[in-house]
Parts: structure tokens; sequence; C-alpha cells
């Protein structure tokens, strides 16, 4: 949800309704994709690198904005480091918790080797202090850039790591009979989109009492939020319906998955979908900035638009275990 003060003007309501459209018709399209075959599964994560690879500049901006300074090699090459481990984690069968702990491990370990990196390079690194006006000592600038770095690294690409995740569900937990992946990436992009929606037409039409988070993120309305819990919640039952009644009754049914399920779903999908949007907000207003880029007219930038779905990857993940 952008925070754009111009986003009820007609020319802008105008482009923010035909680049959602083409927004959707581009995530309908790639789900189709992955729904020719066994192979095609794979052109699902092209989806997903994008955004990672789009995301990671857009954050690498705002820390510049900020005046904090990150690895920008770093952020660049991590999506692909990321992505790689995935592969490799799909060809070789890894366990799920193998492949996290994996995860988890290039990040520290990228960490040390930004910091070793910043030490050993003395002069380069006086002379950011310097430009950037940093009062401290170089070792206390070293770890503040690693740990930027970092913090730009998990948000987003790690968390839209577990779309990856979503997508292969079958393969890394070995479910034989059914595809989950595809349950999993519908359930999610149907309940981030419509929460947003609702939250974006329920706001603006129902005015009432905002939420009393002007240092997180102003704007944000008691309407708006549960507006964006209801959509979720309706798009999370629309699911359900359409899947139960399209070969996965009987698997819903066995696995004791029934509407009320989705329903829960739904509502957790809602809440942490206001809550990225709530901390996306809040990296803006710290770094001055409408928007993350002006990548998508009337939208903003890639961030802008999935600031609740990288939440809602984990959520969705997470309920997916628990289900299935």
């Amino acid at each position: 949800m952008t925070s754009n003060k111009n986003i009820n003007t007609p020319a802008n309501m105008t482009k923010r309704i035909i680049f959602g459209a083409l927004i959707l018709v581009v995530v309908v399209g790639f789900i189709l994709l992955r729904q020719i075959s066994q192979n095609t599964v794979f052109l699902f994560d092209i989806l997903i690198g994008f955004l990672m690879i789009a995301g990671s500049f857009e954050v690498e901006n705002l820390f510049n904005k900020m005046n904090r300074q990150v690895f920008s090699v770093t952020l660049g090459i991590y999506p692909v480091i990321n992505f790689a481990i995935f592969i490799i984690a799909i060809l070789f069968k890894f366990s799920i918790i193998y492949y996290l702990l994996l995860n988890l491990f290039v990040i520290l370990f990228i960490f040390l080797l930004d910091y070793v990196v910043a030490l050993l390079n003395k002069k380069g690194t006086l002379t950011q202090m310097y430009l950037c006006g940093y009062e401290g000592d170089r070792f206390g600038f070293a770890l503040e850039k690693s740990a930027n770095t970092v913090l730009g690294m998990i948000y987003p690409t790690f968390l839209l790591m577990f779309v990856f995740l979503i997508n292969h569900f079958s393969a890394f937990f070995n479910v034989v009979t059914f595809d989950v992946g595809f349950l999993g990436v519908v359930l999610l992009f149907a309940t981030t989109m419509c929460a947003d929606t609702c939250a974006f037409l329920i706001g603006r039409t129902i005015k009432s009492k905002k939420i009393s988070l002007e240092k997180l993120g102003p704007g944000k309305t008691w309407s708006g939020l549960i507006g964006g819990i209801i959509g979720a919640m309706i798009a999370a039952i629309v699911v359900w319906a359409i899947f139960a009644n399209c070969g996965y009754g009987s698997i819903f049914a066995s696995y004791k998955i029934n509407a009320f399920s989705f329903i829960l779903i739904g509502l957790f999908c809602g809440i942490f979908n206001m809550a990225g949007d709530v901390l996306s907000s809040f990296l803006k207003r710290k770094a001055d900035i409408k928007d993350f880029s002006n990548l998508i007219p009337g939208h903003g930038g890639v961030m802008d638009r999935i600031n609740g779905l990288v939440v809602n990857a984990v959520v969705v993940f997470i309920c997916l275990i628990i289900c299935f």
C-alpha cells in the first residue's frame, strides 16, 4: 500500500488500476505456467527471483537514503547465491532443516567476510566514514555496515526464499500424491493481493479512526486493517471452495482440513500482511521517501507491492507444514 498523497487523483487511480491488472495477469500467468508439467514448476521460481533482485536494489536505495552504508556487491549477488543453494538442495534432496541451516550459515559467513574485508580495506573504510559523517571507530563502522547488509539480505531475499519452499513443498517433504505447492502459491498470492486491495478500498471508503502508529507508519486506519483481514479471509475461503471442488476435497478430508482451517489461515495472512505494510512504511518514513521506487506506475516499487507477501510467505509455509 503506497503512501502517495496523490493516490486518489483520477490519473493516478487509472494507472494504479491498469498496472494492478497487469500485475494480476503476470502472477496468474506464471501460476498457470507451473502447471504445464513437472519441469515448468521452475518457471514460477523465475518470477520470485526477479522479485528478489528488484527488491534488493530497492532496499539498498532505501539504506542509502537513510545514510546507512551497505556492501552493494553482496546485496547484488546474494539473490543469485540464494537461488543456487535452492537448486543444489533440490538436486541433492536436502531436508528442509539442512536447507534452512545452510542458508543461515551462508548469511553468517557473508556477514563475517564483509566485516573482515571492511577492516582490511582500511583506507577505503576511513574514506567512507568521512563521507557519511560517521563519528565512531572503523571497527564499529565495519560492524554496522555488515549488519545493514545482512538486514538487506534477509529483507526481502531470505524471506522470499520461503516462496521457493512453498512452490516445491511436495519435493522437500516428499508428498507424492498431490501438488501442495500449487495450493500454497495460489493461497499466498490470493490472500495477500486481496488483503492489499480490500485494505486500500475499505480504508478509503469507510473513514475511521487512525491506528496509533505515527512513528511506524501514518495513515493506517482501523477500517483498512479490518478490511485487509476480511479480504484475506474471503480469499482463503474461496481458495478452499475452488480446490475442494477440483480434486482436493478428499485430500482435505484425509488431513482433516476444512473451511474453518482456511479461514484461520486467511486471518493470520491478513494480520501479518498489515504487519509487513507497517514495517515498510516505517522504513520509508525513516528514509523520508514515499515509495521504494517508481518502477510500477501508480504503485511505487516492487517492495511497495510485496511488503506483505514477504511476511506472508513465512506464514503460509508454516501453515502448510501444520496442515500437511
